[in-house]
């Protein structure tokens, strides 16, 4: 009789032999983590100045879908091309019936946007607003698990040890982004970007 691994090859469940569940079983696992490597996070600035983060295009409210910045995955040119994928097909049939004269000047105009270290401003804008989300996020965990610390009474020992090495964790992870964000503004400042785009 074959053996692979620890299961014989005859140990069946449910009928199935037990190396072909496992089989699947990873396979489902790897297809479930292989859809989330490529999740690209939408940010959005609501009205009251809250930062909010979805990997759901459609969780974004309409009214701020313009103002909607893409994180992910792409490439510096991506988010251009998003930029003018969100203009209206007559906009766009209008652009491609223009004449050759009237699309120089637009060129010219793009390629006269200012660049601080080869990065546009509405780049370096977008890394500075997301560091401090992330900054303000991780804040509202730590703030989250000291309330729960708060009481203690019906809280088990080892659920007390659990909340407090998370909130180890994330005062680690707030001190890696802070060091994030000073990098970034020294970088800012040797690039010369002005304080309107951080």
């Amino acid at each position: 009789m074959l053996s692979t691994g620890c299961f014989p090859a005859h140990y069946t469940y449910g009928g199935i032999p037990m190396m072909q569940k496992i089989s699947i079983f990873t396979l489902l696992l790897l297809g479930m983590f292989a859809g989330m490597v490529g999740a690209e996070t939408y940010t959005w600035v609501d009205s009251s100045g809250t930062v909010n983060f979805t990997e759901d295009i459609s969780q974004v409210p309409k009214k701020y879908l313009k103002k909607v910045r893409v994180r992910g995955d792409m490439s510096p040119a991506a988010p251009d091309a998003i930029e003018s994928s969100a203009e209206s097909p007559a906009a766009a049939d209008t652009a491609s019936h223009a004449p050759v004269a009237e699309k120089a000047p637009v060129e010219r105009s793009v390629k006269q946007e200012i660049l601080y270290g080869n990065r546009s401003g509405k780049s370096w804008k977008a890394d500075f607003d997301t560091l401090r989300a992330e900054i303000g996020a991780t804040d509202d965990q730590i703030a989250e698990l000291n309330s729960r610390l708060g009481d203690t009474s019906k809280m088990s020992r080892t659920d007390y040890l659990s909340i407090q090495s998370s909130i180890r964790n994330y005062q680690f992870r707030r001190g890696e982004l802070e060091k994030n964000l000073n990098a970034l503004n020294e970088l800012a400042s040797r690039a010369g970007v002005p304080g309107e785009f951080r």
